[in-house]
């Protein structure tokens, strides 16, 4: 009997710093949202679109001047194109360069992804696209791989057979190129909800950085060039892109947090690197991807990189060609509201079964 007495006091306690703790974040408000900010490339500043609890947005910048929708839409012309283009106010051209639609499109970069995102359960199996179908829409083939110590398989789906012509083709283009296996990092897009194909971008036991994805049936493969100042790099993290100008394979993350863009001309470029004062500052862009959520919009001549941690916003504005920090704001969050350190106070042990930084469901202590 004493035994079960414990048993039930000690399940009462962990339902009390699981529930209580969840009942009483219901009573509090809204978590402070950070505000949607773009780079203005004609006012050389960044603009913030702040949402106000009478749900009109507010224009204005980190000097504090306020603009009202029309003015912002007239410096974003890229961004805001659509509404210029409906009023007859999209610049003919800007910096020496003739303004269309189908320009502004082509260029317009959207990235996002947070740790919970990244952190989530992953079954082995990649799909493998072909890149040079002719086809409008991406088909989804018969047949996945998976990784091994010596090479990469094919396997039917619905026979579930070895295809092992497929498989060592593959593995022994990879070897050719001087790829050394096992792989240690890989990541490829398995969606069909993009126009093109850039395969997979992968690194080798030797940390190498390449890409890998099939041609017309066949395998095809690149050694991703590093600059000097990249000799030894080591990776941490990849991200395969299909922009619609075709211009980058995808992003990767170094050991020490550096974001690099790799080409479509297979050359790896830093991005946010920095060789001279900004805001009377040296800034460099650095970006965890296990502790910060990241947003990239970029347009013909600027990226807009935010980068949220658990303490501040981050803003840089990058050159959309070799990607060299054009500007860089930080905005710490605001202070903690007293309901919510009124909480901590209330509740020092809370209970959670879900977290900011994985999909896995598992008990998780303090994790607001």
């Amino acid at each position: 009997m004493k035994n079960l007495k414990y048993l039930v006091i000690g399940l009462a306690v962990i339902v009390a710093i699981w529930l209580l703790p969840a009942f009483y974040q219901l009573l509090l408000p809204s978590a402070y949202r950070p505000p949607f900010v773009v780079y203005s490339c004609l006012d050389s500043t960044f603009i913030r679109f702040e949402t106000q609890e009478s749900k009109q947005v507010r224009y204005v910048d980190f000097r504090g001047q306020e603009f009202t929708k029309a003015q912002a839409d007239s410096l974003l012309p890229l961004f805001a194109y659509r509404q210029l283009l409906a009023e007859g106010r999209l610049p003919d051209s800007l910096y020496g360069i003739a303004l269309t639609p189908k320009l502004i499109q082509q260029n317009a970069f959207h990235f996002k992804t947070s740790p919970k995102q990244l952190n989530k359960p992953a079954v082995g199996l990649y799909t493998m696209f072909e890149s040079a179908s002719g086809n409008v829409d991406l088909v989804l083939p018969p047949d996945v791989f998976r990784l091994t110590e010596n090479g990469i398989e094919f396997v039917h789906c619905e026979t579930n057979t070895v295809n092992r012509a497929k498989s060592n083709s593959f593995s022994r283009e990879l070897l050719k190129h001087g790829f050394v296996f096992p792989v240690r990092l890989i990541w490829g897009n398995g969606s069909t909800r993009k126009d093109y194909d850039n395969g997979f971008l992968l690194t080798d036991s030797e940390d190498k950085l390449y890409q890998l994805k099939m041609v017309k049936g066949m395998p095809f493969v690149r050694e991703i060039s590093h600059p000097q100042s990249c000799a030894n790099i080591r990776f941490t993290q990849l991200f395969t892109l299909e922009p619609a100008n075709r211009k980058l394979i995808g992003l990767a993350v170094s050991e020490d947090n550096r974001l690099f863009a790799v080409r479509s001309d297979g050359r790896l470029t830093e991005i946010g690197k920095n060789d001279q004062m900004v805001n009377d500052q040296m800034v460099n862009l650095l970006y965890d991807p296990q502790q910060m959520q990241i947003s990239i919009v970029g347009d013909l001549f600027h990226w807009t990189i935010t980068e949220y941690t658990a303490t501040d916003s981050r803003y840089y504005a990058v050159d959309a060609n070799d990607f060299h920090l054009v500007a860089a704001e930080t905005v710490p969050d605001p202070q903690e509201p007293l309901s919510q350190r009124l909480m901590r106070w209330l509740f020092p042990l809370r209970l959670r079964f879900t977290s900011w930084q994985t999909q896995m469901v598992k008990p998780n202590i303090n994790d607001d």
